[in-house]
């Protein structure tokens, strides 16, 4: 077996991750990916950095989703549509929201959160990055004594697998934060986990990767995963018409991984489920540290002297104009939580893209056994920037012949069988 030459499909966290991990062990790595790495979803991030959160595919969540599909405001609007295929993803994600299959899922993200902050600490560590990175922790903030009680349950549930939470009434929140409204009844402490400027850390990756000699480019659009005639990964083709040879092609693509896996064979029932976010600017007091505002799954980041504003779940067809509404849903959603100068505080940027989201609401990360020499990393749905660095780890080891930290039955990437 000659030495790894590795094509990275994806210049997102999870990409870019996986090259850095590979350099560091003398692997040849080229990225390839039609945007830049400014544009990728991975920049769009709320700037969590959440270990050990709770799965989507939570008891109860699909029944909760059914009150809110049809109001484009809610936290989670389903675009009408008939894609026949967006309708089978609800139906299996609503299978996937029971009690053994939640406590199967939360062990193997309890465990991916912990080493993924190992990732991440000696990223840190050997480069320095400049993207404002604090554990600090993260505030699951309510406003109702009901969502305070369910939060505490699932406070309880990570304490069992060893993560820090606390419990924060609304007195005790004001004290740290004036900035929350009256109405905030208490809070969750999430205490192991850590807030960052999202586009600042992927642009620090991107040049750390550079340094170590990833060759990242051309901004091309890969069509084809090209295959010897044994079915052995041979390289990709691209939209240009050119060809890059490799042993082994990582497929971190987002969405858009679905065609081309699809193309070998695999399937891949992702959907994109579309986010948005907004930068603030000029506000005199911010949290200090980064929180979900329950009731509207809204997350609120301070960076800087800025606050970030992320959330919703849009579930529809790729492609689709944003709903502008669901844009400044963030504000008037955030207002009913924080004042500080929230309501005029000036909107310096605005951005939408779509999280890779799988029906059982694990991502899909490792090897491929019909397709010798793939990987695949994708379907992190909103825990990307969070587990992206653990799943360019594990794959990098995959690769150079090493064993995964972490466990990846439940992530097979063929888990879901054969197209056709």
């Amino acid at each position: 077996m000659p030495s790894p030459r590795v094509v990275v499909i994806g210049s997102g966290i999870v990409g870019l991750s996986t090259a850095w991990e590979l350099s560091h062990r003398g692997v040849e790595v080229q990225v390839i990916d039609p945007e830049p790495v400014h544009d990728q979803a991975s920049c769009g991030n709320a700037g969590m950095l959440s270990i050990g959160h709770v799965p989507l595919t939570r008891p109860g969540v699909s029944w909760r989703g059914l009150r809110w599909m049809l109001s484009r405001t809610s936290p989670l609007y389903i675009r009408p549509t008939i894609d026949r295929e967006i309708w089978s993803w609800l139906w299996h994600f609503h299978q996937h929201c029971n009690e053994p299959w939640f406590e199967r899922t939360m062990t193997s993200l309890a465990q991916q959160g912990w080493a993924s902050m190992a990732c991440i600490d000696r990223f840190m560590e050997e480069t320095a990055c400049d993207c404002l990175f604090k554990k600090v922790g993260w505030m699951a903030v309510c406003r109702t004594s009901a969502m305070l009680h369910e939060q505490a349950e699932e406070a309880a549930l990570a304490q069992r697998h060893g993560y820090d939470c606390a419990m924060i009434s609304g007195a005790e929140l004001r004290a740290l934060a004036p900035c929350y409204r009256s109405a905030v009844v208490g809070a969750v402490h999430w205490r192991d986990s850590a807030i960052c400027d999202p586009r600042a850390y992927m642009k620090g990756l991107e040049r750390s990767c550079r340094a170590r000699g990833v060759m990242i480019g051309p901004r091309v659009r890969v069509t084809r995963i090209l295959r010897s005639k044994e079915g052995r990964v041979e390289g990709v083709e691209c939209a240009d018409g050119s060809r890059v040879k490799a042993t082994h092609v990582v497929l971190a693509a987002g969405v858009w991984s679905k065609p081309l896996l699809e193309d070998v064979g695999v399937r891949c029932p992702l959907v994109g489920a579309r986010g948005y976010n907004i930068r603030l600017q000029g506000m005199h007091a911010l949290p200090v540290a980064s929180a979900v505002l329950c009731e509207t799954s809204i997350a609120a980041t301070p960076t800087g002297s800025d606050l970030r504003l992320a959330g919703t779940l849009e579930i529809g067809p790729l492609g689709k104009p944003w709903i502008r509404s669901r844009l400044e849903q963030l504000r008037k959603g955030a207002d009913a939580y924080i004042d500080g100068g929230l309501r005029d505080a000036a909107t310096v940027e605005e951005w939408a893209g779509y999280r890779p989201c799988l029906p059982d609401g694990m991502p899909a990360v490792g090897t491929v056994d019909s397709v010798p020499g793939l990987l695949v990393g994708t379907g992190h749905a909103m825990l990307g920037m969070t587990l992206g660095p653990i799943a360019g780890e594990s794959m990098a080891r995959l690769i150079v012949g090493e064993s995964s930290t972490i466990d990846l039955s439940l992530m097979r990437p063929d888990r879901f069988g054969r197209v056709g």
